[in-house]
């Protein structure tokens, strides 16, 4: 077994060298023109599986909570997120459903978002697990955000949008410590945990390298491109603003990690307060098929679960 163990963490030592020294320019980002959505093909170049250890944040509940689950069933290991100081049943039970065994392992890692200091332990936690310090992390699944009460100019209805309370800046300042700054910080502090692992490409002895991938969940209501409806001042500025952070960091991480942008669609969750019009499991399945379709090849974008393409 320690041999075994060794090989494998040799294999991706050298994985994660050849991923920084031997990448050959990156692939150029993906735009779509105004008013366009057109689908990508999205065949499985970087699959999930017993290969992939994958940190979920924002896991305890929504989108984020069925992550975990549709990751833990395609047998790869997840350290899934929250903000309470012990996990919560939602997880829990997921264990029950998902006991670890020898290739596929569910931790909890607790973390606030509003506090740079419990991600930073939160990374440090993580990273007494990383034994050989060749990198742990082959997927950031970034799920968490926050939509807050606040969305008018004025209160007033205007255009086709009810009457609602006023924005202020109280709100604005909480909305983008969550939605924009939290999963930059979440980047600066988990990046050296990313690792690279190679995968028999099917021809021969012939190895393919697989990037770590890092997919960061904005909304398509961040479209400058799609504001077609106006309000929502706090929730469509924080997710523009994440949209630039993202495009930056696939530039300075082009040859360590692919960056994507997600949109989950109007789904039925609390945060919506159950309003929408899908599931959580049909928005988070289309999304992991672009996960799975985003390799070292494959340039930044944005997509949604239905492998649309959003224009910025």
């Amino acid at each position: 077994t320690t041999s075994t163990t060794n090989a494998n963490n040799n294999a991706n030592n050298n994985a994660n060298k050849k991923a920084k020294n031997n990448m050959h320019a990156p692939p150029k980002p993906i735009s779509v023109p105004p008013g366009t959505s057109p689908i990508e093909e999205q065949p499985k170049r970087n699959p999930i599986n017993e290969s992939c250890t994958i940190l979920v944040i924002g896991a305890s509940r929504g989108i984020g909570l069925e992550f975990v689950k549709q990751c833990l069933e395609q047998g790869a290991s997840v350290y899934a997120t929250h903000r309470s100081t012990q996990p919560p049943q939602s997880l829990l039970d997921v264990q029950k459903q998902f006991p670890n065994h020898s290739s596929r392992k569910i931790r909890f890692l607790q973390m606030d978002l509003e506090s740079e200091t419990s991600i930073m332990d939160a990374a440090k936690t993580l990273g007494d697990d990383d034994n050989d310090d060749g990198g742990l992390l082959t997927h950031i699944i970034h799920s968490a955000g926050i939509y807050l009460p606040g969305t008018s100019l004025d209160g007033k209805a205007r255009g086709p949008r009810k009457a609602a309370p006023p924005v202020t800046k109280e709100i604005m300042m909480k909305t983008f410590e969550i939605n924009t700054i939290a999963p930059l910080l979440i980047a600066q502090h988990f990046i050296p945990l990313l690792k690279s692992r190679s995968v028999s490409d099917g021809d021969g002895d012939e190895q393919k390298l697989l990037l770590p991938i890092i997919s960061i969940l904005s909304s398509k209501v961040g479209s400058v491109d799609d504001n077609g409806s106006g309000g929502a001042y706090a929730y469509r500025s924080s997710k523009s603003a994440l949209n630039n952070i993202a495009k930056s960091l696939s530039i300075d991480l082009s040859n360590e990690a692919r960056v994507l942008l997600l949109h989950p669609g109007y789904v039925r969750t609390d945060m919506t307060d159950g309003n929408g019009l899908i599931d959580v499991d049909e928005s988070v399945n289309g999304m992991l098929n672009a996960i799975e379709a985003t390799d070292a090849t494959v340039g930044f974008r944005f997509v949604d679960y239905k492998a649309c393409l959003i224009p910025w």
